[in-house]
């Protein structure tokens, strides 16, 4: 078993289902839990292709860290996909590329085929956000994604002039054994960083974001929200941690960035007044959360709230979207109410919610707690300062959609939900608070990943 069966199954599969266009959607369901089964039986491994050893050729690599995110990712696209592939099996084939895409960016050890990459997925992302029939949000979606990727690809041209190498990891050791100076790299880095930005939904690069999740459906809210959202985060957090160098006055740009999406995301989201807005701008402020805690070197616990996150996301976009695609808008004044004829729906997404606030039991509350902590012992009080008093807004706003979703007067809005959804958001549910009690795994997981011991000479 090799890990490039990851990319190669997807693609293979994705040109079969336009041959049978019958069985697209089953030939989707079978690829997305294939990909999650293939990941237990893959060892972790340097792949090389094309037979030249890195630097030169082309290589992927399978480590824990892009081990924990392929599995983040491939599950979380399987649930997306059973529970939509019958509605949408128009688009079999478009969603078997954007798996690997998104694949490819996790494994690829090579700048320029994480461009390439990118590019792939993002294809595939703007296709489907056709779906919500907003074109024009479509077009800025694309138009904004293009220049990112062009500010990307600027930085990493500039950069390629500079070492002659567009392999990661013998950049980084060139970058750290050369005696460069910081400002030599510093706009290079900062042009991949606002290009990385844009795609994932930092301000101020992502006003895309309102027009595609706002306007989203049950199949584009949860994949932009929670499967994309995962994998541009994990990819961002290696390059954080491995490439990037920012020190000084790019440091200082950089964090300001970053905190200023997370108290503009929550302050936007505590004034928005449909559903959607509410989820999409907490989503923004998540986001540059988890990128600082990358930034500051808690890799294990960063990528832990990463999954947190996006798992939490995906219970609240389903539902969401799923009452709104049968009410016709989001409006919190339509769905109030909507949880008192639908408990156990209701009951999965409080405990997304609480699971975003960090509330003790959750899986959200081991994390927060032990970033709080990791902060404090470095005695930076800024950010946790910050972390907190956004952690009361966004209590504020989510308690306050809690109680108008969960008690009514009037008439009740009336809601189908199918089993199929009820069953996934119920174990992801489940999940959420399995991990918040039972903290021994978690604190195992943040630990191998903080002492990950990446490639060396090739080998792993």
């Amino acid at each position: 078993m090799s890990a490039i069966l990851l990319i190669v199954i997807p693609l293979l599969a994705a040109f079969l289902s336009i041959l049978v266009k019958k069985y697209s959607a089953n030939i989707l369901l079978v690829v997305s839990f294939a990909s999650v089964v293939l990941l237990n039986y893959i060892p972790l491994e340097v792949i090389t292709i094309g037979g030249f050893a890195a630097p030169y050729g082309i290589n992927l690599i399978l480590d824990q860290y892009s081990l924990i995110a392929l599995y983040a990712v491939n599950v979380l696209f399987f649930l997306v996909v059973a529970i939509n592939c019958a509605k949408f099996k128009k688009l079999s084939s478009i969603l078997l590329v954007a798996l690997a895409g998104l694949n490819g960016m996790i494994l690829t050890g090579d700048l320029f085929n994480l461009f390439v990459f990118m590019e792939v997925s993002g294809i595939a992302a703007y296709l489907m956000t056709t779906t919500n029939q907003k074109p024009l949000a479509t077009f800025n979606y694309l138009v904004q994604g293009t220049v990112g990727s062009s500010l990307y690809l600027l930085g990493l041209i500039l950069l390629y002039a500079m070492f002659g190498t567009l392999n990661m990891q013998d950049m980084a050791f060139q970058i750290s054994s050369s005696g460069y100076h910081i400002a030599v790299t510093a706009f290079p880095f900062l042009l991949m960083f606002i290009g990385f930005g844009v795609e994932a939904k930092l301000l101020p690069f992502n006003s895309w974001v309102q027009g595609i999740l706002g306007s989203s459906n049950r199949l584009t809210g949860p994949m932009i929200a929670s499967v994309y959202a995962a994998a541009i985060g994990f990819v961002l957090g290696r390059l954080l941690t491995e490439l990037f160098v920012f020190e000084g006055t790019l440091l200082l740009i950089v964090t300001a960035i970053l905190g200023f999406s997370i108290v503009a995301g929550e302050a936007m989201a505590f004034g928005a007044k449909k559903v959607r807005e509410i989820l999409l701008f907490s989503s923004i402020a998540q986001a540059a959360l988890v990128a600082l805690v990358f930034l500051s070197g808690f890799t294990g616990l960063a990528a832990l709230l990463l999954i947190a996150n996006t798992a939490g996301k995906l219970i609240l976009f389903l539902i969401t979207n799923t009452a709104t695609d049968q009410l016709g808008n989001d409006d919190i004044s339509t769905l109030q109410g909507l949880f008192v004829n639908n408990k156990v729906v209701g009951v999965s997404f409080t405990v997304a919610v609480l699971n975003v606030l960090g509330l003790p039991m959750f899986f959200g509350f081991v994390l927060k707690m032990n970033i709080l902590l990791e902060f404090f012992q470095t005695d930076h009080l800024l950010w946790p300062a910050v972390i907190l008093i956004v952690s009361v807004v966004e209590g504020i706003y989510f308690i306050r959609l809690l109680l108008k979703l969960w008690f009514k007067e009037s008439d009740l809005p009336q809601v189908e939900f199918e089993f199929t959804l009820k069953y996934v958001v119920v174990v992801v549910a489940a999940l959420l608070i399995l991990f918040g009690v039972y903290t021994a795994p978690v604190e195992q997981a943040a630990d191998d990943l903080t002492a990950i011991q990446y490639i060396e000479g090739g080998n792993l």
